[in-house]
């Protein structure tokens, strides 16, 4: 009797959406079967490529913030470029503490919806900065190309730490290190 037949003769017939979530989970624990090895590792050299380009990405928008408001830009956008970068700082000091020092379900949990929210938000601004005229078309272009390169690269960590999420959480009074 397969797993799924113990399953369904237990809870009851898996439903279509049952299907289509093992489906995807088998996908993409395909994809990360090389980093099965040390999956804890994984995640954490994941997140320090990430954190590499965040911190670029930082001075790159206090850089477009400063063209936006010599060339007379829009002032959304100069607020955005500035908001993102507070964003992105706090999400690396948020994920870096859950990483490393408070890795529970919840916790996990949280920064994988916020890593997928603000990689949401790259993709926005890649799409804004991307096809503004006004100001140094070069640093919007430069702008919006790190943002999508900061989407890409933050999916993949979500995609990353979802599929070894279960490696990482630890209980209550466990040592993290």
């Amino acid at each position: 009797m397969t797993k799924s037949e113990r399953i369904e003769r237990v809870h009851g017939p898996i439903t279509k959406i049952e299907q289509a979530h093992n489906a995807t989970s088998k996908a993409i624990a395909r994809c990360f079967a090389s980093c099965e090895g040390d999956p804890r590792g994984s995640v954490h050299r994941a997140w320090a490529l990430s954190l590499a380009f965040v911190i670029i990405f930082f001075v790159v928008a206090f850089f477009e913030a400063n063209s936006l408001r010599k060339e007379q830009g829009s002032a959304a956008l100069l607020m955005a470029s500035i908001w993102t970068a507070v964003v992105h700082f706090a999400l690396i000091i948020i994920g870096s503490f859950v990483l490393k020092r408070f890795p529970t379900s919840f916790a996990v949990g949280f920064l994988l919806g916020f890593v997928v929210v603000v990689a949401n938000q790259n993709l926005l601004l890649f799409v804004t900065f991307h096809s503004y005229e006004y100001g140094d078309v070069h640093s919007n272009h430069v702008f919006a190309n790190l943002s999508l390169s900061l989407f890409l690269i933050f999916m993949s960590f979500a995609c990353v730490l979802w599929n070894f999420r279960e490696s990482l959480y630890v209980t209550q009074g466990e040592d993290t290190r």
